[in-house]
């Protein structure tokens, strides 16, 4: 006997996560277009509708065509009914934030590290999401979850960070270090797969269900979405485009080897090529902006230069989004997604990195692939971080509720 009534509550759990993720995908909706939908029969809907309505997990909004009956009342999801917070730890400063289940940030609050040991990392994370709780404390008991993106490789499902280079750890277990201090669920993956999470649930991505998203920021990484699931590989590590290698006999990279993406057309080769070129005499108008102070130059200031027609800013995101596109090019040879879409602090300036991009993905790339490929910049551009970790919080919640 006690096996049929677990066996009848988790299917009545499994009709109404089914129905309660149709609402969300599909709102405005009747509960007529539902049934037909999910193949429930429409007493059930009902009934299930009911109990979300109850939990004011769902509203009733507005009234729908009629096809001969009685017009039909339109549900939607409500999107204050719970919140999470996100996190993304960057490798200079930790954000986080506060989203609604529209992934609506509410409030953010960023925090520079003092420096990069594994403490004060660990630290001023639990200071963000402190403070988020503080502030958002008359609702604590609506905030689902906290979820959390860092870099390198990452265990999701045990809640490690397997390898983090840029904070110099291994096989720490974040998801228990924040679970036992802030008593919420948490959910841990790789920054970049957080991104495209993000971008799948709120941003580009929301009718693709084959896309890559290439992160480039201080480092270059990539996440890859299959048949509507993010595919993560054996060891977690699938995505590291960073690392291919472009240019033969090039500079070294942090990995060991030379050449890499990483070193050509991150962030951090935007600023050390633009550099490297003022010093060797190279004319432009960044010295003026910078006050002579080379240590002052960022992607912000030669993106503002760039704008301003500078040809060293011009050229050297023309070289970038080049070696991007040899990257680009290849991922549509292998993998044939329907979107490729960048994301990071480089993509922030546009044509000057896409149109190049562009170019070179589309001459080096099978052409009846390359042009049935859209490419764009990310939707959610800087918050692409934050909202993707607290989908993270999200996408478990609309699979177990």
């Amino acid at each position: 006997m006690e096996f049929h009534t677990a066996r009848k509550n988790l299917i009545k759990e499994i009709n109404k996560t089914a129905i309660l993720k149709i609402i969300r995908e599909k709102e405005p909706i009747s509960r007529a277009d539902i049934s037909k939908i999910t193949g429930l029969n429409p007493a059930t809907v009902t009934n299930n509708v009911n109990i979300l309505l109850e939990e004011k997990i769902v509203l009733e909004r507005g009234i729908g065509d009629s096809s001969g009956g009685r017009k039909p009342i339109l549900l939607e999801l409500n999107k204050d009914a719970f919140y999470a917070i996100g996190v993304d730890m960057g490798i200079k400063s930790v954000r986080a934030a506060i989203s609604n289940l529209n992934g609506k940030i509410i409030r953010k609050i960023e925090l520079q590290y003092e420096s990069l040991d594994e403490k004060n990392v660990i630290d001023s994370t639990k200071k963000v999401i402190q403070i988020l709780i503080a502030e958002f404390d008359i609702l604590k008991d609506l905030i689902l979850g906290i979820g959390i993106g860092v870099h390198g490789i990452v265990n999701p499902i045990e809640g490690v960070s397997l390898y983090a280079p840029n904070f110099n750890w291994e096989n720490l277990n974040i998801k228990s270090i924040i679970e036992n201090q802030f008593d919420l669920p948490v959910f841990i993956d790789n920054d970049v797969r957080v991104m495209a999470l993000g971008e799948k649930w709120f941003g580009a991505a929301k009718s693709v269900r084959d896309f890559v998203f290439i992160n480039v920021g201080s480092g270059i990484g990539a996440a890859i979405f299959i048949n509507d699931k993010l595919y993560r590989g054996s060891l977690f590590g699938a995505g590291e485009i960073g690392h291919i290698s472009i240019v033969e006999n090039g500079p070294r990279c942090s990995c060991g080897n030379f050449g890499c993406l990483e070193v050509m057309a991150s962030g951090t080769a935007l600023e050390k090529k633009i550099i490297s070129d003022i010093n060797l005499g190279k004319e432009s108008i960044i010295l003026n902006l910078v006050n002579e102070d080379l240590s002052k130059i960022t992607g912000e200031i030669i993106y503002e230069a760039a704008k301003m027609g500078d040809r060293l800013a011009i050229n050297t995101f023309y070289d970038i989004g080049s070696y991007l596109g040899l990257a680009v090019s290849n991922l549509i040879n292998i993998l044939n997604p329907e979107m490729i879409i960048i994301g990071g602090g480089v993509a922030l300036a546009g044509d000057f990195i896409l149109k190049p991009l562009r170019n070179i993905t589309y001459k080096k790339s099978m052409k009846h692939l390359s042009q049935k490929t859209t490419i764009l910049s990310s939707y959610l551009k800087e918050d692409c971080g934050v909202i993707g970790a607290a989908t993270l919080v999200f996408d478990d919640f609309f699979n177990v509720i």
